[in-house]
């Protein structure tokens, strides 16, 4: 398995994305609407060596309040009831939302694993563009259900 870090640089290089942060393992970037912080998500390219996958989650910028987590926990197995690549989460302890999605990397070749980064990259973008106007109704208006939040956005 080629070493993942240099893949993934080469990819966001490609791309022509700005990274708003990196470690040894792991590139951030921010998408969305430069005007409207709620719009915005951060896109997470996480290559894990040793596990010999990568994980790409796109985060809601921030927490989900405490008074909406329960409906946004219903919204988000709603939503991944039909899912057919990656998962929503949310972290009931402190409001952390995300879309994910992950691939094993171990017999892959260097232009694989390209491959896949763009595919779950366009697949984690895509699900939360789709999904995240439920996310923000349901934090801030009260008397929304999930179940319709959910039905609004796949019709």
């Amino acid at each position: 398995m080629p070493q993942l870090f240099p893949i993934i640089q080469a990819f966001i290089e490609d791309q022509g994305w700005k990274v708003a942060s990196q470690d040894e393992s792991r590139f951030v970037m921010l998408f969305g609407d430069a005007g409207n912080d709620e719009k915005n998500c951060l896109l997470v390219i996480h290559g894990r060596e040793q596990q010999q996958d990568i994980l790409v989650r796109s985060l809601h910028p921030s927490p989900a309040p405490e008074h909406a987590r329960s409906k946004i926990c219903e919204f988000m197995a709603r939503a991944n009831f039909g899912m057919n690549l990656g998962a929503f989460k949310i972290d009931e302890s402190d409001g952390e939302m995300y879309y994910e999605c992950s691939a094993d990397v171990e017999h892959c070749n260097a232009e694989d694993v390209t491959m896949l980064v763009d595919t779950m990259v366009r697949c984690v973008r895509q699900i939360w563009d789709r999904y995240q106007a439920g996310v923000i109704t349901l934090c801030k208006v009260s008397d929304v259900s999930a179940e319709t939040a959910v039905r609004i956005i796949e019709g």
